[in-house]
């Protein structure tokens, strides 16, 4: 990695993330009226308004994230003043609900009732539409819409993909693109993720599948692996990395943040919501992932967990943590920053690789947020306070709807 950006509720730059993380208290706070349901008082962690441009400024809130963070990780990589072939640069973005505003909005402009007159003039049904679709809707509402933009932006003309794998589909974005820079068909690769769910749709379904958690205080509505928790805090964000090879770095002359040394990318065939209670299935794509880095258990120096806050699901990944690590479990420091970025969907796991990357740079783990008094059942080292430790290896930990799961490993340069 070369470059790193993001731009999130928690911070609208790496350094301002790494801050608020380092803090430890979440920016979580209630949501206004239009966002949601009726009858619903929901927190949420709302990323500030990013600075637009003409290609941008009629886009997915989405896609407006992505192009922020991906701006600053292809500044820190020098890519302005170094460039490389627009031919041999790829786009990597992982999404789970893509251009949800831009697509929510264009149908309830399409959909919306038509007047008392126009119904006896067109004999109408109730079914009907009634309204007019913008031609720019055609391509500002596809899924490819953040991939096209980027490849547009820097420009990049190389393969421009969009990954969707629910909440696993940014670190599936950048395993992705490490897999394209290993085959040679990129040097280098923009990968990552990004999201704006803080939509009223978006937040009625999460609600009901009762995955939503609450509290008094909208700062403590996230309380992964504590015993109090009852469900996530929902944020919007994006997160970029920079990928290229080592030889288009040195030709480049450009410094090395850090090298993913392992990732893993599994299906765990179990249900649509929640995860094996064993953790199985998990610890096989955790034991992968390390494998492949070469790390064995006890060497790994940090596990940013999934840790959403919901009451299974972070016992089953507790379960295989401890399943693939072994007695290494109960030593290796681990910690979820999820109530300090807000669980962001497919836009998480690029924000938890910022965050692991900027541990390893600067010799420090971040501690966790709102765990207060950890779950007895979960038989992990969670961390209490951050501390300034030097780390080898990093593991990043990201599962979702659809049983989609990933790991990935950082290494310093």
């Amino acid at each position: 990695m070369t470059g790193v950006g993001v731009f999130c509720g928690a911070g609208a730059s790496v350094s301002e993330l790494w801050q608020t993380v380092l803090h430890g208290e979440s920016p979580a706070h209630w949501l206004p009226e239009e966002l949601s349901p009726a009858g619903l008082k929901v927190a949420g962690i709302r990323a500030p308004n990013p600075p637009l441009t003409r290609l941008t400024r009629k886009l997915d809130r989405s896609a407006q994230l992505a192009h922020a963070a991906a701006t600053e990780a292809w500044q820190a990589a020098q890519l302005n003043t170094q460039p490389v072939a627009p031919e041999r640069v790829g786009i990597f973005v992982g999404t789970s609900r893509g251009a949800v505003g831009k697509l929510t909005k264009a149908g309830g402009d399409f959909f919306q009732p038509p007047s008392r007159a126009a119904e006896v003039d067109r004999g109408f049904d109730g079914k009907s539409p009634s309204g007019r679709a913008r031609p720019s809707d055609a391509a500002n509402c596809s899924l490819a819409n953040i991939s096209g933009m980027l490849s547009l932006a820097f420009p990049a003309h190389g393969p421009a993909l969009t990954v969707s794998a629910t909440c696993a589909s940014g670190a599936a974005a950048i395993a992705l693109a490490a897999q394209h820079i290993l085959l040679g068909s990129v040097d280098v690769a923009i990968a990552g993720g990004a999201e704006a769910p803080l939509n009223p749709l978006v937040i009625a379904q999460l609600h009901a599948a009762g995955v939503l958690g609450h509290d008094e205080n909208p700062r403590l509505t996230c309380k992964p692996f504590d015993t109090a928790r009852n469900g996530i805090v929902l944020g919007e964000g994006a997160g970029f990395l920079v990928l290229e090879s080592r030889a288009s770095a040195q030709r480049r002359a450009v410094p090395i943040l850090a090298r993913l040394a392992g990732w893993a990318l599994a299906a765990e065939g179990h249900e649509r919501v929640g995860m094996d209670r064993t953790g199985a299935r998990l610890s096989r794509v955790i034991t992968e992932a390390i494998a492949m880095a070469g790390v064995a258990p006890a060497q790994l120096g940090y596990v940013n967990a999934h840790g959403t806050g919901t009451v299974l699901n972070d016992l089953a990944e507790a379960n295989a943590l401890c399943a693939a690590l072994g007695d290494a479990a109960a030593h290796v420091p681990c910690s979820s920053t999820k109530a300090i970025t807000g669980h962001c969907l497919g836009a998480s796991a690029a924000l938890e690789a910022a965050i692991c990357i900027t541990a390893l740079r600067e010799g420090r783990l971040p501690g966790p947020a709102n765990c207060q008094q950890p779950d007895a059942r979960v038989k992990l080292n969670l961390m209490r306070v951050s501390e300034a430790r030097p780390v080898r290896s990093a593991l990043s930990i990201s599962a979702g709807f659809w049983g989609n799961q990933a790991a990935l490993v950082f290494q310093p340069a």
